[in-house]
């Protein structure tokens, strides 16, 4: 694949890094897990250090980071958002460097193509999630092992925070095995049992195992390593049993990077063994699988270290792909973006002008309090500019190899910013936890106590937009509509969020 030119690395990474980062601020969370992953941010934001006690400790750190550097123009949940940004920024250029390392210029942007138009990547990487800094980590290490062959200390110092990182900041125990089998399995192949290799993978790891030590060493001292092993320690190896449930998610999680590599195995299926620049990304896809049984944040969250070895295969196949396949993978991205595009104006004419009216009736029962007229001038003006920028470059995209990918990946890009600009207020009136809670304040007086019994993620939002006083004997109640409330008054205040009306909420009021 012939290298590409240096204007157009300038406009892929511009791309790039406007997918990475647009939408990530302006909104509320809109599911539970973001909740989740916020709760351990706050605390970190208060003091740094108290981000060794959260499930993820080097998400927590760096969310808690962006949230202060951002603080003058962000508050705390979006500027935590931000370190999704980066740390999908991370991947895709680790990824980059891990494609050129093994297969030679121009395959490094065919990758972060591949792994921009991956669909599951769109869904986790613009959310809150420490998801993000595991593929960050993962696509590190996958750089680190493929540059080792060639340049020790860059390899050997990949390889070494890398591990670390899995380690210590992620989870733990299970994270490192993976890890160290894709780091040592490598050695199987004769190109990786190369003096240079072997010298950056003992670099490597003796730099993981100083940093390991001196982390371990500082959280004895500051009385916080029991916090630490109780989500990362030999026990959460040994309790956690190992499952398939997220495999099932991983057809359409992956799609389209899976029928590329496919293509690209069935290529080189006669010389597989022969092929060696393959055999390190399906090592790696291995290492992943393990990686994958082991429990996550989310249900799918697991699967993302599949995704840059699977978008290394991709760019492979795509160079080696026949032009007829080519074209029809390519037409078929054009088909179905043209049908989502064509599908997300019709609902957005039938939300904001009800037309068709049929359509608006139905999606205004969805969501009975979103108001037309949400969605902002410029907002609107951003939609209507990428539609017809991408529909225009249609035609214009280059008859090459790497043309399949660039649908799919320019594509994916357009549909998340539509998602953004013509759905963000539809999205937080349906999902958003702030809505609920701003009806909530209305029921309560200034100043009330108030003692909540509800899901760890409500626990959470309620206190970051309302900052109730809160205790035990307090006259006011929140609790889930589950659970049972020792009072024979009726509720003060009931209610949900639109989009999640099985978990509802109940107000009290309990009289001394």
């Amino acid at each position: 694949m012939n290298p590409t030119q240096p204007a157009k690395l300038f406009w892929l990474l511009l791309l790039a890094t406007f997918w990475a980062f647009y939408g990530l601020t302006g909104r509320d969370a809109w599911k539970a897990d973001e909740a989740l992953a916020l709760a351990p941010i706050l605390q970190a934001n208060v003091d740094l250090s108290r981000a060794w006690q959260a499930p993820a400790p080097l998400h927590a750190w760096v969310a808690a980071v962006t949230a202060k550097l951002a603080s003058p123009w962000l508050p705390p949940q979006d500027g935590a958002r931000l370190a999704s940004g980066v740390f999908t920024l991370a991947s895709l250029l680790f990824t980059a460097l891990a494609a050129r390392r093994l297969f030679g210029p121009g395959f490094g942007p065919t990758a972060i193509l591949a792994l921009i138009g991956c669909l599951g990547l769109m869904l986790r990487m613009h959310a809150l999630a420490p998801e993000t800094t595991l593929l960050a980590a993962w696509a590190a290490l996958l750089a680190g092992v493929a540059c080792g062959r060639d340049s020790i200390r860059l390899g050997g110092i990949l390889i070494g925070l890398a591990l670390s990182a899995l380690f210590l900041g992620l989870r733990g125990l299970p994270d490192l095995v993976a890890g160290l089998a894709l780091a040592l399995l490598p050695l199987l192949s004769p190109d990786w049992r190369r003096p240079a290799y072997r010298r950056a993978l003992a670099l490597g790891l003796g730099l993981a195992a100083a940093l390991c030590l001196v982390a371990l060493l500082y959280l004895h001292a500051g009385g916080q390593l029991a916090h630490w092993l109780r989500w990362h320690g030999l026990s959460r190896l040994v309790s956690d049993a190992p499952s398939l449930r997220a495999f099932s998610e991983l057809p359409w999680f992956s799609w389209p990077v899976w029928p590329l590599a496919l293509a690209a195995l069935w290529h080189e299926h006669r010389r597989l063994g022969r092929a060696r620049e393959l055999h390190l990304p399906l090592i790696a896809l291995f290492a992943a699988l393990i990686a994958a049984l082991g429990p996550s944040w989310t249900r799918d969250g697991g699967l993302l270290p599949l995704l840059p070895p699977l978008a290394l295969l991709a760019a492979y196949g795509v160079d080696s792909m026949k032009r007829g396949a080519a074209q029809a993978f390519y037409w078929f991205g054009v088909v179905c973006f043209v049908f989502f595009i064509f599908a997300f104006w019709i609902y957005f004419a039938a939300l904001e002008w009800g037309m068709p009216a049929r359509l608006a009736a139905h999606v205004a029962g969805i969501t009975p309090t979103y108001r037309p007229g949400s969605v902002s001038g410029a907002s609107l003006l951003l939609a209507v500019i990428a539609t017809a920028l991408w529909l225009s470059a249609i035609p214009l995209f280059p008859r090459a190899k790497i043309r399949p990918v660039l649908v799919w990946a320019s594509g994916m890009v357009l549909v998340w910013t539509l998602l953004i600009a013509l759905y963000r207020p539809w999205m937080e009136a349906g999902w958003g936890y702030r809505p609920l809670l701003a009806d909530l304040d209305r029921s309560l007086p200034a100043g009330a106590c108030l003692e909540i019994d509800t899901d760890p993620a409500m626990r959470t939002m309620l206190r970051y937009h309302l900052h109730p006083k809160s205790g035990a004997n307090c006259p006011w109640r929140l609790v889930s509509a589950d659970r049972a409330v020792a009072t024979d008054s009726a509720p003060v205040w009931e209610g949900a969020r639109p989009r999640q009306k099985q978990q509802r909420y109940r107000l009290y009021h309990i009289a001394p």
